[in-house]
């Protein structure tokens, strides 16, 4: 595996989703699994719950149940049966302490700072706010959340020094193209060595399972959540093709009738 982990709001999708497309390598999100994970679980603290007790509680709690959830990541891994080709798993979820069987650069930590967090926390909510009937409740606890972040990047920061694992520093208004280059200098030794997904039937079939898991996941998030819409997602072009980085906004129920014949979502023309 190639880990990219980090803070909320540090770009870890964007970047493991360009990197992934640039040289066809499988890519993982956690967090698209993050429903079928907890139903794994045993009952626990909700989120409101646990900042409620404060920040210091709230990020311990996010620790634990990321530790409990790594055997279920090696799990999901495993199943895309890839062989020797290594998969890029992205997510706040890959604390830098859970990284001990970790080749060395293997692996590199974003780091957001506080501003970049709270921007990007207050978009997402006001997304939400937007697909919903009513104002989300969540917009009163955002600064107990905004706290509790700010103490898991500290985290990962002071986890990733120990360790000596790579952190990058994300500041507010991030300079993408340059963040991309770093993370990739820090891959580049385990890049170099990596096998590739065979284009054609293999490239395919890994996309496919990728868009399939973010249509699941869109699907549980809006029953959850209330939703009285499907939101977009950028599905990823199933064609087949070295390098390809098509991709397709639509809702879950969309990709799902698009691809309900078995036949791959072919999005050319469109980028990401």
């Amino acid at each position: 595996m190639l880990w990219i982990g980090g803070g909320q709001g540090a770009g870890k999708t964007r970047l493991s989703w360009q990197l992934s497309r640039a040289t066809d390598l499988p890519v993982h999100r956690v967090d698209l699994w993050s429903y079928v994970h907890h139903a794994r679980l045993p009952a626990g603290e909700s989120l409101g719950e646990q900042l409620a007790r404060g920040a210091e509680a709230a990020a311990d709690a996010f620790e634990s149940v990321s530790s409990l959830r790594l055997e279920f990541v090696l799990d999901d891994v495993r199943a895309r049966d890839l062989g020797q080709v290594p998969v890029i798993v992205e997510g706040p979820q890959l604390m830098p302490a859970f990284a001990d069987q970790l080749p060395a650069g293997h692996g590199v930590w974003l780091v957001p700072d506080p501003e970049r967090t709270r921007r990007v926390r207050e978009e997402r909510l006001a997304g939400e706010e937007t697909l919903r009937d009513r104002p989300a409740a969540g917009r009163s606890r955002l600064s107990r959340l905004l706290e509790r972040d700010a103490l898991i990047a500290e985290r990962i920061r002071a986890s990733a020094a120990l360790a000596g694992r790579p952190v990058i520093e994300v500041p507010p208004v991030p300079d993408w193209p340059a963040i991309a280059a770093a993370v990739e200098s820090d891959l580049a030794a385990a890049l170099r060595s990596a096998p590739r997904l065979i284009p054609g039937r293999e490239l395919t079939r890994q996309r496919r399972y990728e868009n399939s898991a973010a249509e699941r996941q869109g699907r549980l998030w809006m029953q959850d959540a209330g939703l009285t819409m499907m939101p977009s997602y950028p599905f990823g072009c199933e064609c087949g093709r070295s390098g390809c980085r098509a991709v397709w906004p639509a809702a879950p129920d969309d990709y799902a009738a698009r691809t309900a014949s078995g036949q791959p979502l072919i999005a050319h023309g469109q980028t990401d």
